[in-house]
């Protein structure tokens, strides 16, 4: 069966080849080099897969993602065509909460300034002052496997934690310590922000104007989750405006920009674009297109220099364990489907 993997690294690719030997196994850069007699698939989260794909790929069975999320998957499409969805559930919970606390500690002691040689001499004690988080409120939206290791921490650190969540666990919250409220009222007491829910089409832009606007004056936003959570636009007011105190971020809403060098990127993507727009003639909705996506690198490039914000490239997954964890389940997830018993945790369901 040929096998093709998507995305990886080379110092994974030894794993598959040897953890699938039996079978033909092939590496591909990205999606669009996938080949069409592929009859099973695993990709990261940068690859989309859809409708469109499936139709250029008629003898695909099985996608396995290696992540936890399945928000660039097309469930309905992939449902259509009798296309099994698989992820790994379970694998950097410890990772991506160890990582949330490295981006509300370069936030809260002022990493990002600490690194800018210029803040040197004179004054620079008082510009890289930071804040202490014990006796601070920590707020954590979703208490899922990352959120409730997040609470754990925090109440380590001596934080007062609260907690959003559409379920509530009162045996969870009683065992770490940690009060229900809503997110009203979460974001209105918390000093610090965190989110941990998945992408979907209830909770994008799940932080609106109006959600920020209701928070705590100066508090700070954590996002290791997904970009889209948070309405751009939005976060940029806030920060202009002194409403966001500051911003931890290992997400965008297009994280494109985080496969290379940000900045140099950034200015390649918006040199294309511009091109492209002020090329004559053309399709009236591709040019149209072409701006939001222009309008989009704008915004990421004005929030990534903004130096109350502390970002990294999309890595909250990528510590040795999660790797090892994502990649082992990832060939247990295809042996599991060549076998007929594909576990029904590792299954995407609508």
């Amino acid at each position: 069966m040929k096998i093709v993997f998507v995305e990886t690294e080379d110092d994974e690719q030894p794993f598959f080849a040897e953890g699938l030997a039996d079978h033909d196994v092939v590496f591909v850069e990205d999606i669009t080099g996938v080949p069409r007699d592929a009859e099973i698939v695993s990709v990261f989260i940068h690859s989309r897969v859809g409708a469109e794909f499936f139709r250029r790929h008629p003898k695909v069975k099985l996608v396995a993602s290696r992540s936890s999320a399945s928000d660039h998957l097309d469930l309905k499409a992939a449902a259509r065509r009798g296309v099994i969805l698989a992820r790994v559930p379970d694998y950097g919970a410890a990772t991506v909460a160890e990582h949330t606390f490295a981006l509300i500690l370069g936030v809260t002691r002022r990493l990002r300034q600490c690194l800018e040689t210029r803040n040197r001499g004179r004054g620079a004690i008082a510009r890289l002052r930071g804040l202490e988080l014990r006796g601070k409120t920590l707020g954590v939206v979703g208490t899922g496997r990352v959120g409730r290791m997040v609470l754990a921490i925090g109440k380590a650190f001596g934080m007062d934690c609260l907690a959003f969540d559409r379920k509530t666990e009162a045996e969870l919250a009683g065992t770490i310590g940690f009060r229900y409220v809503s997110l009203d009222k979460l974001l209105r007491c918390s000093d610090v922000v965190t989110l941990h829910v998945p992408l979907n089409p209830r909770t994008r832009h799940l932080l609106s104007a109006k959600r920020l606007a209701r928070g705590k004056p100066g508090f700070i936003l954590i996002n290791t989750a997904r970009g889209a959570l948070v309405d751009i636009d939005a976060l940029l007011t806030g920060l202009k405006s002194g409403q966001i105190g500051g911003v931890g971020l290992d997400v965008l809403e297009d994280d494109t920009v985080f496969r290379q060098d940000a900045s140099r990127i950034i200015g390649a993507q918006i040199v294309q674009k511009i091109h492209a727009i002020s090329t004559p003639g053309g399709d009236p909705l591709r040019r149209e297109k072409r701006l939001r996506e222009l309008e989009g690198i704008m915004r990421n490039r004005q929030l990534l220099a903004h130096q109350n914000v502390f970002f990294t490239p999309h890595v909250g997954f990528n510590s040795i364990e999660a790797i090892e964890r994502i990649n082992f389940g990832t060939v247990q997830n295809i042996r599991d489907f060549l076998a007929g018993r594909l576990r029904p945790a590792a299954v995407v369901a609508l």
